[in-house]
């Protein structure tokens, strides 16, 4: 980790340096965005080699995950603000809803996808899934984080007053089990499965604790085969979820 801490104060030099706000703002974009290395970076550039990825960030913000990422990776958020930031950094970003549709990236790939703390805000998750896949190479790695509603010790969350999973803002509400469905039946394989927040302690705890804690860092592979089982018409998919017509058999 000690590389990683050395790679942060080049950061926030840099940020001093090409922020396109002034200096009041950016120190409270440093302090608020990049007072730390966030856990998932750490995991993933550890155990994936994200920093060698070409990565795209959705749900970006101010690029707190995005910037630790390899060259050319790229991030997607609503906040104008934020991707203007992102811009004067030298880093290509996108402002747009996401459920709206990636036509600005049609023609691109990727060689991983990292999303954290989105999808359980979304109204339609089995196209947000769908798209991605489709923005994917190959090979590619998709790194989905979200709340869950712990398998086991949910009752010591709720005696803490954690609200988590049951946020006022989610929409949707994911268990292992029902995320592991979810993206199963989207054409992915889920090839790991982290507490984040227990990764500074030892991989191996990150990896065993995750029926207990109430966030989930999952990697995922494509299924490049994967196809809407034969009893899925594609008459169910409504115009605006036209593309899902592409896992038809």
């Amino acid at each position: 980790m000690k590389m990683l801490s050395q790679k942060n104060i080049e950061l926030i030099n840099l940020i001093r340096e090409k922020s396109c706000f002034d200096a009041t703002e950016t120190t409270r974009i440093v302090n608020k965005f990049f007072n730390k290395i966030p856990n998932s970076v750490n995991l993933l550039v550890k155990e994936y080699d994200f920093h060698k990825k070409r990565v795209l960030d959705v749900g970006c913000l101010y690029g707190q995950t995005l910037l630790y990422w390899g060259n050319n990776s790229e991030g997607i958020d609503v906040s104008d603000r934020a991707i203007q930031f992102l811009k004067g950094m030298g880093v290509n970003g996108y402002n747009f809803n996401v459920e709206d549709g990636f036509n600005l990236l049609q023609e691109k790939k990727f060689e991983a996808i990292y999303c954290n703390n989105l999808i359980e805000h979304l109204v339609a998750p089995h196209l947000f899934l769908a798209r991605l896949y489709s923005l994917l190479d190959a090979n590619g790695i998709l790194a989905i984080g979200l709340p869950m509603v712990p398998s086991l010790a949910s009752f010591l969350w709720n005696k803490f007053d954690f609200k988590g999973w049951l946020a006022d803002e989610h929409v949707n509400f994911f268990t292992l089990k029902t995320i592991k469905l979810t993206l199963e039946r989207a054409g992915f394989k889920i090839v790991g499965q982290y507490s984040p927040g227990l990764y500074r302690f030892s991989s191996l705890l990150s990896k065993l604790c995750v029926k207990f804690t109430p966030h989930c860092l999952l990697i995922c592979k494509k299924d490049n085969d994967f196809k809407y089982d034969k009893i899925r018409d594609s008459k169910f998919n409504p115009l605006w979820a036209i593309e899902l017509n592409k896992f038809n058999k």
